[in-house]
């Protein structure tokens, strides 16, 4: 089963995208690929850092920095 995860925020910084993802986040580290619907390859630049306000939700939502793109909220992405 491919790990997909969808863009629920995207925030631009400089000539970057801060965007979170929605889904189990374990895989995903500096220089992952993702790719999206259309087969666009899309590298992490950094993972900014883990989204939860229950121990029981680390690792299911992350923030990650990414080259700025044409990705959209609702988007969904999985591992490349």
């Amino acid at each position: 089963m491919t790990d997909m995860f969808k863009v629920t925020d995207i925030l631009p910084v400089g000539d970057n995208l801060s965007v979170t993802l929605d889904g189990d986040s374990e895989k995903i580290a500096n220089g992952c690929r993702l790719v999206d619907a259309n087969g666009n390859i899309i590298i992490v630049r950094s993972v900014a850092m883990v989204k939860y306000t229950n121990p029981q939700h680390i690792g299911k939502n992350i923030t990650v920095l990414i080259d700025k793109c044409d990705l959209t909220v609702g988007s969904i992405l999985s591992i490349a």
